[in-house]
């Protein structure tokens, strides 16, 4: 039974980067091994348990990564398996050594076990997925057993696969974590993960007849950018499976059955199709083991999950202990997840089975939402594919700020305008940031800001995460720095940071909440932008912001820090 640990049950509570895929035949590095501060770096400590790790010692050497993670100047977090564990991979694929395969496959193999970031202890054990991809472009998950005995650190796993024995050896140029199994690394798609397993026939048949099976066999995107280059970009999905069984408990035998049930005529893959809107109701962006599934937003025990239809899952932790989907629903409705034929992992993303044919239904009670700007799939790809070096995904550096520019991206409509020279700004237009773990912005929602350089009337554009109909008191979180003064003070041309909010086209409200600062101090600071946001529709709306400070134009330190809004449901009783 794997446990997530944010479940009060529990004795103990886990607390809760740039990818380089280089050196794809030669080692570049042969000439340029280091040791420094007495230390040695990873390939060199290896050398010195060659006794222990001999095996995989040659595995890096066929791969040509052996001296590529040996460099002093770079920083690795690397997964050894001993002599043992290679042995019983090399016994169950029928080959005597590394050589009997390919060298392609035995460079992902090793990639696979590679993070080109230090992750140390504290980072590894909050549990779930590590947010720094590996050089194969994968992500890991820490998960907790606690079946396997002696619970604690004997209980630690890497992909419910590979038990961890020793964590977090320092090296000079990163750690190194022993595991007692060779990691499978991932080719198969997360179509192909629903295909091998038997028993999602009618789920299968559903993915084909709608062509999200075409989607969700796609690994990456080539992404044209106004340069003209082109960005690779990795997709990834959640995808919740129903088991024939389910379906047949519910009467349904064959996906004619579910067309008819659904009443979803023929045109299966028009999106408005219901059989296309059921299927997409099972897939969400973004790749999410269970760990994070089970994970709140402060002390709710209900979050909202978009999927590719228009309507929300709500997970919620029920008083019986149990992690349900849709539990207001009730009778059919609610699902719940069966855990041993979850976190399934594919190339592309991560498969769930679940214990009910889960049609779409949406509640009609709002639940509060916290919308962090930067908490989106395609800024985490972004940020690991081209991020700046050395930024980590919603991670604070020890000692280091990050910014990487994404005005680019598809997610966002910018306009700019009245802008300073470039001689003159100091921020990128829309810019990605991340927290130090030495200043209070670590105190950021995920430890990130999206910053904002746009110009006086220049505006960004975004959708929100799917809102209830109702009412809401909106917050806004944000971040000031004392470079911001002029701003708090509303002096130098400023009048506070102001800023218009609108929902599509409507609920139009200008603040400046920089003059609301109580102090010159940096750190996060809260507004509340509407006491009553009525919203008369249950969908996404398009968000805009406008900069309405004119300092944006003529001040090169001005840019808004912007963190998260929170919409908190305004309960009416009835009288």
């Amino acid at each position: 039974m794997v446990y997530n640990f944010n479940h009060p049950k529990h004795f103990f509570k886990i607390c809760c980067l740039t990818i380089i895929l280089f050196y794809a035949c030669d080692d570049p590095y042969e000439n340029s091994t280091f040791q420094v501060y007495n230390v040695n770096p990873v390939s060199t400590y290896l050398e010195t348990r060659s006794d222990e790790f001999s095996e995989w010692i040659e595995i890096l050497k066929y791969a040509d990564l052996f001296n590529a993670i040996n460099q002093a100047t770079e920083v690795f977090t690397v997964f050894v398996p001993g002599n043992g564990a290679v042995e019983e991979f090399y016994k169950k694929r029928g080959i005597s050594s590394i050589k009997d395969l390919s060298k392609e496959y035995a460079i992902n193999l090793a990639k696979y076990h590679i993070i080109h970031d230090s992750v140390g202890i504290d980072r590894f054990i909050k549990g779930g997925r590590l947010e720094e991809k590996t050089l194969s472009d994968d992500f890991l998950t820490v998960t907790f057993d606690d079946s396997s005995g002696g619970g604690g650190f004997n209980s630690v796993y890497i992909n419910e696969e590979a038990q961890v024995s020793e964590f977090a050896t320092p090296v000079s140029n990163g750690y190194v974590y022993v595991i007692n199994s060779v990691l499978s690394p991932l080719i198969e798609s997360v179509y192909d993960r629903v295909v091998e397993n038997g028993n999602y026939s009618i789920f299968k048949g559903a993915l084909d007849m709608t062509s999200w099976g075409d989607s969700l066999r796609i690994i990456y995107d080539e992404i044209k950018q106004p340069n003209g280059s082109l960005l690779k970009q990795k997709r990834d999905y959640t995808v919740l499976a129903v088991t024939d069984e389910i379906y047949s408990n519910n009467g349904i035998t064959s996906v004619n059955d579910l067309v008819t049930l659904l009443e979803a005529g023929d045109n299966f893959k028009e999106p408005e199709n219901q059989l296309n809107k059921y299927v997409a109701y099972h897939i969400m962006d973004g790749n999410y083991p269970l760990f994070n599934l089970y994970s709140f937003d402060g002390i709710d025990q209900k979050k909202l999950w978009g999927t590719k239809s228009e309507s929300v899952l709500e997970i919620s932790l029920e008083d019986d202990g149990i992690y349900y989907i849709n539990f207001g629903g009730g009778g059919n409705v609610k699902a719940s997840f069966v855990e041993s034929f979850s976190n399934i992992y594919a190339k592309n993303g991560v498969l769930h089975q679940v214990d009910g044919y889960l049609p779409v239904w949406q509640s009609e009670i709002p639940v509060n939402v916290l919308w962090d700007f930067c908490n989106h799939p395609d800024i985490a790809a972004y940020i690991a594919s081209k991020g700046t070096t050395g930024q980590v995904y919603q991670t604070a550096h020890a000692s280091t700020e990050y910014r990487t520019a994404i005005t680019t991206l598809p997610i966002f409509k910018v306009q700019i305008l009245n802008t300073p020279g470039a001689p003159l700004s100091s921020f990128n237009n829309v810019d990605y940031f991340t927290a130090k773990a030495s200043n209070s912005f670590a105190n950021a929602m995920y430890k990130d800001f999206m910053i904002l350089s746009l110009g006086y009337l220049g505006s960004i554009e975004m959708k929100t995460p799917l809102l209830i109909a109702g009412k809401y008191k909106v917050t806004l979180q944000f971040g000031y720095a004392s470079s911001m003064d002029f701003m708090r003070k509303m002096s130098g041309g400023s009048n506070g940071g102001g800023m218009r909010f609108s929902f599509d086209g409507e609920h139009v409200t200008d603040f400046s909440p920089i003059a609301s600062v109580p102090s010159n101090t940096l750190n996060v600071y809260q507004y509340v932008v509407y006491e009553d946001l009525e919203l008369s529709k249950t969908g996404v709306y398009d968000f805009k912001i406008v900069i309405s400070d004119p300092s944006a134009s003529t001040n090169k330190s001005f840019r808004l820090m912007l963190d998260y809004l929170q919409f908190e449901p305004i309960i009416e009783e009835i009288q």
